[in-house]
């Protein structure tokens, strides 16, 4: 009798293990291990190899660049280029033969002096406005055409601005998502600290977000100081944008580059004219 309490006890330990054993193996099964690992694969994919500039030619003298400076393509104050006028924007550059670049493509023309066609442009919005996806992208996908969204990091998702979701589908497509900080503050008056702060954790939030190597940041408010130059190198960015303006050169320093600003009320041959005159 003892020795078949003894069995039964046996027999009853091993289910106990048996069972126990099962559910820490569920338990793992169910911390997504293997899609961190593949996500990890994915970023290593996604990251874009350097474009190819052995078909570039030489520029004559130190690269210039207009990058242009958009922010909302909406109605209601200088900040805001109508859609309408946007498109006329886009087809005057698509009829006359330019180029709309990279910010990788960008950053060769200006440090190397070469460039893939005579005519190029930097086309740039600050602060990633959802009317960038809902009127912006619809023409400049027409016009295949690739563009620029310096987005603010903690502004993903908030009323009037773009989201995650909204911006991979641009990405995919020719749209670049570069930093404009993680709050959009003045950095002129933040510490040296604050501003790498900001700009480390903008490029780390992208640099996951996309699987890509942020390359270039947009000061806010176009507001910076020396101590603003060194953070941004500093924080592992190639370029940087101000709202100085005039056409970019790398005589402006890389990480002071000027910008065309686009206000509202320009036809398309006003547009076209006055691209003429910066590049003069």
């Amino acid at each position: 009798m003892k020795r078949m309490i003894m069995c039964m006890c046996l027999l009853a330990a091993v289910f106990t293990l048996a069972a126990c054993s099962g559910h820490e193996a569920s338990a793992e099964q169910s911390i997504p291990k293997a899609e961190a690992h593949h996500d990890k694969k994915s970023v290593k994919r996604q990251i874009k190899k350097e474009p190819d500039t052995s078909a570039w030619v030489q520029t004559k003298g130190t690269a210039r660049l207009p990058i242009l400076m958009y922010h909302s393509i909406s109605e209601g104050n200088s900040l805001r280029v109508p859609k309408e006028e946007f498109r006329q924007h886009m087809k005057w550059l698509h009829d006359h033969g330019y180029y709309t670049m990279t910010p990788e493509e960008a950053y060769l023309m200006l440090t190397e002096d070469k460039e893939p066609r005579e005519k190029c442009v930097l086309i740039t919005f600050d602060d990633g406005y959802t009317d960038n996806v809902k009127a912006a992208y619809p023409i400049l996908k027409k016009y295949k055409m690739k563009a620029t969204i310096f987005m603010i990091g903690n502004y993903i998702g908030h009323k009037n601005h773009l989201t995650e979701k909204q911006m991979k589908e641009m990405a995919a497509h020719g749209i670049s998502i570069q930093s404009h900080t993680m709050n959009h503050l003045e950095l002129n008056g933040l510490t040296p600290q604050q501003q790498r702060r900001e700009m480390k954790d903008s490029k780390r939030l992208f640099d996951q977000m996309f699987g890509q190597r942020t390359s270039m940041i947009s000061y806010p408010v176009g507001r910076y100081n020396k101590e603003t130059l060194k953070a941004a190198a500093a924080s592992g960015y190639r370029m940087a944008v101000t709202t100085e303006p005039g056409a970019a050169s790398r005589d402006q320093g890389l990480y002071g580059l000027h910008r065309v600003r686009v206000s509202p009320g320009m036809s398309g041959a006003a547009f076209g004219s006055y691209i003429q005159n910066v590049m003069k």
